[in-house]
């Protein structure tokens, strides 16, 4: 199986400006779109490799800007269109090989506040899962949003209980209780654009 590469991606990927995508959670697979998983066997390692944003940000403008000026779609494009296009995108994730030596399988874009590290294994399982040889990475910090967290808050007091004894008298028992709830916060948290793009050495 040998997709169009960037005739088949085009289908399934909007090519926007990154700035301008849409908030979204987060995760490397749940944000996945492109070549299903099992289309290619697992690769057995995978080369995580950090760009610079303004750099793959340049490269899908000019894209974009390419697709809008042509007069003719995408879709019937020719080979040497096809391949121009996708040397322009593997020259924004500096990639070295040539364009026909290179399967673009798909792409993850969200907007996240969490915590996230490409260097934490997960990017890495997940890429080879798909039969990724790069997972090339970006990331542009957007500001500050709010966001609501639940902090737990532990509450104490006494539950009492009243009964008869055995000579008839009444009584009443405490006993402490504790519990813990948990309390949404509102606070500010900084928010990051990512951008993953995985590849296929052919």
């Amino acid at each position: 199986m040998t997709p169009r590469p960037i005739a088949v991606l085009a289908r399934l990927l909007v090519l926007a400006p990154l700035a301008a995508l849409p908030a979204c959670s987060t995760a490397w697979k749940d944000h996945y779109r492109g070549v299903a998983a099992g289309a290619y066997a697992p690769t057995e390692s995978v080369t995580v490799r950090e760009v610079p944003w303004e750099r793959v940000d340049a490269a899908l403008r000019s894209i974009e800007a390419e697709r809008a000026a042509s007069a003719t779609h995408p879709d019937e494009w020719t080979p040497e269109q096809l391949e121009a296009e996708q040397a322009a995108l593997l020259s924004g994730l500096q990639i070295s090989e040539p364009p026909d030596e290179i399967t673009v399988l798909g792409r993850s874009v969200f907007r996240s506040t969490d915590h996230l590290s490409p260097a934490d294994g997960s990017l890495e399982q997940f890429a080879r899962s798909i039969g990724a040889d790069y997972a090339v990475w970006s990331a542009h910090y957007l500001g500050t949003k709010e966001v609501v967290h639940h902090e737990s808050v532990t509450e104490h007091g006494w539950s009492s209980r009243g009964y008869h004894d055995a000579s008839g008298l009444y009584r009443r028992d405490y006993e402490p209780w504790d519990r813990t709830v948990f309390v949404p916060v509102v606070v500010e948290a900084d928010q990051y654009a990512w951008v993953v793009y995985y590849l296929r050495k052919r």
